[in-house]
Order: C-alpha cells, then structure tokens, then sequence
C-alpha cells in the first residue's frame, strides 16, 4: 500500500470561492491536491443523489449522504449500538468472577474425585458449586492446577484473538459491520454452552472441555474484537468533531459492565441459589445481541462503499501473485471461491504481525505520519491494554496494605467505573461542545460557508485531552506509592479516573488518520496490540509483584508510574491533521499495457488516428470485463456494471440510457466523487486519459466509415457522400446548479459526425448545449427511471438544470483592460490567500503533498 500524508490545520481545511454559494473545497494544485478522505473518498460532496439540490446542511457530514432519504430506523448510528452494546460488555463483566468460581470448584471436585476413586480411604466434603468450599480454597495442589488452566485458557484466548481481531476487522471493511459482530458474539455462545454442560452434567463433560469454548470464544475475537468492531460502526456513522463523544459512550458501557456486571451477577447467584444461572443469563445477552444486531440494528457501510473496499483488497490480491492451482480448482467450483482464494494467498504469506504494517506506512514524506500512528498505538497500549491488565494485582495490593475484602473491593471497583461513565458520558460531551462544536459554529456564521466535516486527523483537542488524561492517569498512579491510608488510595483512584478520557479520544484519534475503508483495519491492529498485552502484561505485573510483595510491594506502582509517564511524553511527539490514504491502486498488468495509449492530445480527430495501435483499444477494452466480474460498479446509486464498456484503475466509461446524439457515452471516476475538486491527481489524470482513449474509440467507430457501423441503430445517420471526420463536445456539469442530476463526477463524451451530427455553420447557437440541460439530458432521470419503473410517481425523480440565462450577444458589451486587470489581480490575491493557508504560513495549516 502506497500512502501520502497530508498536513492540514482545522482553521484551513478548505478555502472556499470567495462569493461562491456553494463553498465546496478548492486547493491550489501546486501544493496539494484535494484528496479522498473518510468522507469524501466514498461518497464526495455536494449534490444529493436524488439530484434535488437543498444546499450543504449546517455541519453536514458526508459519511452518511449513502443513507439519505432512509427512514430512521434504516440510519445507522451508535446509538443503535449502546443497548446491545451495554448487554455485551455487562455479560463479559459479570461473568468473569463467577466463572473463576465454577473452574475452581470443577477442577477441586474433580480431583478430590479422582483421588478417591484411587484411594477408597480417602474421604472429602461434598464440593456445591457456587457455594463456600473451604477445602478448595485450601488446597495448594488444587490452587496450582487452577493456576495452571486458566493461565492456559487465558493465553489460548488470548493468542487466537490477536489472529482473529484484526483479520475480523479488516473484514469488516469489506462485508459490512453487522454480519462481523454476529460471528464475534457467536463465539461466546459457544463458550457458554460449554460451560453450563461442564456446570450441569460435571460427571459427564469433564471441566477440560471449557478450553474448547476458550477455542471457539477466541477463535471468533472475543471481547478484543467486539469492542474493534463496535468502534469501528461508530467511527463510520459519526463525523470527525463528535467520534471521540461517540466513542466515550461506547466506553461507559464498557466500564459499566466491568463496574456493575460483578455485582449483578453475584447478586442474581444470591436470589436464584445457583451459579449455574449467571452463565444462562450471560448466554441471553450473547444471543440477544446477535438478534439485535442482525434484525434491528442498520448497516454502517453502504453496499457501495463495502464493494469499493472489496474492489481493492482483490486489487492487492493480486499483486501478491497466484494461488496454488489446488485452490484456484476449489475456489472456482465453491459458492465463496473468492473468500477462499483470498484466505489462500494470506495464508501463504502468513505473518502474525502483519496487521501491524498499517502503523508501519512507507515511502517518502511519511515519518511525520509513521510517528504519530506508532505514538497513538504506543499510547492506547498504555492506557487500554497496560491499564486493563493492572486490576488485579492492585486489588491484591489493596488487601495487603488495606485489608480489603470482597465487599470493599467491589465498592472500590464500582466506584471508579462510576466516575469513569461520568467522565465521559458528561464532562466529555461538554467539553467536546465548548471547544469544538462551538468554534465550528463561530466559523461558519463568521464565513457564511456551511462546514462538511472531512478525515484530516487528530486535531489539537484531541492531542490535548490525551495529554490532560495522561497527567491524571500519572499523578493518581504515582499518588498510590505514597497513599498509606484506604481514604487517600481511593482519592488517587479518582483522579485515575479521569484517565477514561484518553480511552475514548485515542481510538477515535486512529480512526480519524485512514480513510473509511481502512478503520476496521486499523482498529484491528490495535486490538492485536490490546491481546498481546492480555498475554504479556499480567506475567510482568504478577512476576514483579511476587518478586516484591514482601521488600516493597509499591515496586508495581513505579513500573506502572513509568509507563504512563512514557506514553505522557510520546503524545508531545503527536502532530495535528496528520493522516493516510491510498495514493494509488496497484495497477494491473492491463492497465500498464494501455497507459501507453493515452499519449495523444488533438482537439479534432485526424485521419492519422487511424494509425493507433489495435492493441492498445483491444487491450483497453478487454480490461472491462475482468472488472466488472470482480465487482458491481455504480454511477450514484445505480448499478451499471452491464452498461460499462471500459473500466481503468480510477475510471470507468459506459454507455448513456438515453443519449442526445449517436456514440454519447460518459466517462466517471470509479470513487464516487461529486465534485470534480475532490478528485486526487492520479484520479484526475485518470479520468482524462480515459477520456482521451474514448474519444479515440468513437471516432475510430464512427468518423471513419463509409456506411453505419453494425452495432448502430439504422436510424443513425452516417451520409456516404461526406468525407469522414467529426468533432467532440466534452462537458463536464460539476455540481447541481450547473444542471448535474447525478451526484458522481461524469465527462459527457459526444461525437459530432461531419455532415450529420454536426453543428450547423450557419447557426449562432448549438441546440445540443440546450438540450443537455433540458429532460433530454436528465442522465439522473433516466436512470431513475429504469431502476423505478414500478413506481409510477416521481417523488425523488430528479431534476434537469444548470441552463445558461438567455442573453443576446448585442447585450454583451466589451470590457476594458482596467476592468480586466482588476479582476486578475483578485483572482491573484485569493490564490495567494489559498497557498499562505495550505502552506501553513502566518501560523496557518497547511494541506501539504508528499510524494511517495
């Protein structure tokens, strides 16, 4: 993956016309271009796709434009998420005591079984699962069998969800959000029905067959990955400036299950006698999540944006080269040979560290943004998977110093979790309200340009609320080497508490330096980094803390002082609006073979056309189908992939439903671009090569013979008694006003045959520029029309545009050289103004290009 990096301060994300109504984004090309983002790469700017033109909502986020016209229930956000979400987290909490419980008391019954049966003297209490068992607790063998299976039930989920959580999350990308968390919560199902039969029929189903649930609980990410997975469905339905909000409610419910899950579920053993009835209630909100999200909950990725993710993984897939012949036979003939195929070449280049290569991005101009996604992973390890793993050995501490038992170390527990939730379910909020969605609003009265919030990074209140969590996470943590009464300890503990902050904002942050279809993947490679930590970081801490328990126990603290302290400095190494994109797609072999066509540059077709080479256009015209099998291929919200008849890396060309004249055809990018400004160079580039490889086809087709083509119509008039030749009208109507009624980028490509389709010499005007905005050019409408002809009203029919004012020539009068003077040197002054601010002069960000 080739990648840029672009810098660009909040105060200049865009400069706007000055005097333009419709303020979309111009950068000057010198110093950047304008780049596909989270919002824009997928669904652009501008124009709605039902070709009706409202003009740009107050901050209006493009990341939902694909959902526009859905009824609520069909929108996704993440409040869809909390409910499932809080029933997720509360069965993950409580479960975690009571299952300790019923291993150790398994495992006690079972060995006290095992040795009677070999020693007929040997007599033991009856083991009550769930209830006080003495002689378990007591037991050193029994202590150290337990030790051993849950460090190798741990390890084993541990190890197969840092496989699991990124590969899920990179999937995710590609085949949508929902059907991803079903098969992560599926795994838990699993795991509890192996426990309560092991909890049931203990006799039958001996307790080693709760590492098979371990298997499956693991195998399908665990925790790590539904929580990867959920962040990923609110970064995609949340813009930019309120994703660390979003994301902050998502944690509450963490911190809320880890906080009330125990002592719910300690409670409900109380009221209903058995331990066996918390594991039926945790299986519940395992399978109602699954409903909930599979029937209830709406998709975060639109059909279009998953099959644009799919489009280039299978693009990267086959720079990897060919799969065995083995697979290509089984994948060809199973109904997912394409998933297949791409298992295939990922296990043949197995690397259990790859997912991390995303925090790795190469080439030139990328250490900056190298720098600061190492320092956030480096960060969010700390404060995520550092952080969770300490619990424990602090409530032992809390015992030794303080003599806490269960009660009070439960209170503790929920006492910090509480001031956690509120944190970021309160104080966070408003923060977010004061300083960023205020200021916003400020912006955009003071300008009058209504903001689309676009991906440029982490911003300086992100940076500086990790900062500020990061000092609280370090004071409260030192304070607890000096705390030497419970009242004292639990002060620090607060002050930890406002740590919660940087949870939040630290994956928001990541999400916001890749485009949308790289999230789940970065994400995932975090949540390899949080399981890793679940392996190694209880060994340090439990190791340090036996080593030092008896000479000074606070040595635990120090260590955990000096991480937080050392990931304090590494986020004064972060720099704002630093962020990733793909700068361009593999080529295939096609495509390189057809660049070398794309050289000539007439305005009129010669005969000397005639000399192109055949195999370039045939070369060029066989690339379509491969890519059209590969994926559908959209023009807005229609699929034309039947229509298309030349497909490119970036673009694609296809045939007009209803065409103004013979051969007029449409050239668009394939990333649905709506405005011809959000397009980046290599796509521009594209897009008019391709347009130029048109031109050159139709006239090949249709300049050039004596009698009509057999692929033509007969009523298309080709006059034998005219030298062959023609002309182009090229036309591109960039955004509604200028008449365009679908919102995706499109060049109108028409031929103009000699004596036939031509313009008239004798004629002032040209009928066909009146027509293209007129219903004969409606392209919206006639494709609307074909993909609704069940529906007989035109409710959300769109409609034609963009005519120029009817102004006589003689009403037009000449303007002097004063006049035109003037106006250039405002022109200069604005594109002067454009370059100081992406440039970053006068303290001003910039939008900066880096080659790679």
């Amino acid at each position: 993956m080739t990648t840029i990096q672009r810098d660009r301060s909040s105060g200049s994300a865009s400069t706007s016309i000055v005097g333009s109504e419709t303020g979309y984004p111009l950068h000057d090309e010198n110093v950047g271009e304008t780049r596909a983002n989270e919002a824009t790469s997928l669904l652009g700017a501008g124009a709605s796709g039902d070709g009706k033109h409202d003009g740009p909502r107050k901050d209006s986020w493009v990341g939902l434009e694909d959902f526009e016209g859905f009824p609520w229930w069909k929108k996704p956000s993440v409040w869809w998420l909390l409910v499932p979400y809080a029933l997720f987290t509360l069965a993950f909490g409580g479960s975690i005591v009571p299952k300790l419980q019923l291993i150790i008391d398994l495992i006690c019954k079972r060995h006290f079984a095992d040795q009677s049966a070999s020693d007929p003297s040997f007599k033991f209490k009856p083991i009550v699962l769930g209830a006080d068992n003495p002689q378990c607790s007591g037991d050193p063998e029994i202590q150290r069998i337990v030790a051993t299976f849950t460090l190798l039930y741990s390890v084993l989920i541990g190890t197969l969800s840092s496989l699991s959580a990124p590969f899920l999350g990179a999937l995710s990308d590609r085949y949508g959000r929902k059907r991803i968390m079903v098969i992560c919560s599926a795994g838990g199902v699993v795991g509890e029905v192996i426990i309560i039969l092991t909890a049931k029929y203990p006799e039958i189903v001996h307790y080693r067959w709760i590492i098979l649930g371990g298997f499956f609980d693991g195998l399908a990410g665990s925790f790590t990955a539904g929580s990867v997975l959920s962040h990923s469905y609110a970064s995609d339905c949340t813009p930019p400036s309120k994703r660390s909000v979003a994301i902050g409610y998502l944690h509450s419910c963490l911190f809320c299950g880890l906080a009330f899950g125990p002592l719910l579920a300690g409670q409900f053993v109380k009221w209903t006698g058995s331990l066996v009835s918390i594991f039926y209630v945790t299986l519940g909100c395992h399978i109602f999540f699954i409903l909930f999200v599979w029937f209830v909950v709406p998709e975060s990725l639109s059909k279009r944006r998953q099959h644009i993710a799919r489009e280039k993984f299978a693009v990267e897939q086959e720079a990897m080269g060919p799969v065995p012949s083995w697979a290509a036979t089984i994948a060809k003939h199973t109904p997912y040979g394409r998933f297949f195929t791409g298992f295939t070449r990922s296990w043949k280049a197995a690397n259990p560290l790859a997912p991390l290569k995303i925090l790795f991005p190469r080439g030139p101009g990328t250490a900056k943004l190298r720098r600061n996604l190492l320092a956030m992973a480096f960060i969010d390890f700390c404060i995520v998977g550092i952080a969770m793993s300490s619990g424990p050995v602090t409530i032992l501490y809390t015992e030794l110093m303080f003599h806490w038992g269960t009660i009070e170390a439960s209170n503790f527990i929920s006492l910090v979790y509480t001031v956690r939730v509120v944190v970021l379910m309160g104080i966070f909020p408003l923060i977010n309200y004061v300083f960023r969605t205020q200021p916003e609003a400020r912006r955009q009265r003071e300008s009058g340009v209504p903001l689309v919030e676009k991906n440029a990074g982490a911003d300086m209140l992100d940076i500086w609320i990790l900062r500020v969590a990061l000092v609280s996470d370090v004071v409260g943590v030192a304070g607890y080497i000096f705390a030497r009464t419970s009242a004292l300890f639990v002060a620090c503990a607060i002050v930890t508490a406002f740590g919660g902050l940087g949870s939040a904002t630290i994956s928001a942050s990541l999400s916001k330096h890749v485009p949308a279809d790289r999230v789940g993947q970065i994400l995932g490679a975090v949540g390899l980094l949080h399981a890793m930590s679940r392996i190694v970081a209880p060994a340090i801490f439990n190791g340090l803390y036996a080593l030092t328990v008896k000479t000074f126990p606070q040595a635990f603290f120090v260590l955990l002082t000096g991480i937080f302290a050392s990931a304090l400095v590494a986020s004064f190494f972060l720099r704002p609006n630093l962020f990733m994109e793909e700068d361009e797609e593999p080529a295939r072999s096609s495509d390189a073979e057809s660049s070398r066509s794309r050289q000539d540059d007439d305005d009129e077709f010669l005969p000397a056309i005639l000399q192109e080479s055949s195999k370039a256009m045939t070369t060029s015209t066989a690339a379509s189908p491969t890519a059209a099998e590969r994926s559908p291929i959209y023009f807005g919200p229609f699929e034309v992939t039947n229509q298309v008849f030349l497909k490119t890396t970036h673009s694609f060309a296809l045939v007009n439903l209803k065409p103004l004249l013979p051969g007029h055809v449409l050239v668009c990018p394939v990333v649905p671009h709506k405005r011809l400004t959000d397009l980046s160079a290599p796509e521009v580039t594209d897009l008019f090569s391709a347009v130029q490889r048109v031109e050159r086809m139709l006239a090949r087709h249709y300049f050039f013979f004596s009698s009509p083509p057999s692929s033509s119509p007969s009523s298309y008039p080709f006059p034998s008694n005219e030298k062959p030749g023609g002309s182009f009208n090229i036309a591109l109507q960039d955004g509604p006003e200028a008449g365009q009624t679908v919102a995706h980028v499109h060049v109108h490509v028409i031929p103009r045959i000699r004596g036939s389709t031509a313009k008239a010499a004798e004629t002032p005007t040209d009928e066909l520029y009146e027509r293209m905005a007129d219903e004969d050019g409606n392209v919206g409408g006639a494709q609307w029309d074909h993909h609704h002809s069940h529906n007989r009203g035109n409710n959300g029919r769109p409609q034609p545009g963009g005519k120029f004012p009817s102004i006589e020539d003689s009403a037009r009068q000449a303007r002097s050289m004063e006049e035109m003077e003037a106006e250039a040197e405002v022109f200069r002054n604005v594109l002067a103004e454009m370059k100081r601010e992406e440039t970053g002069v006068d303290g001003d960000g910039g939008n900066v290009r880096c080659n790679p």
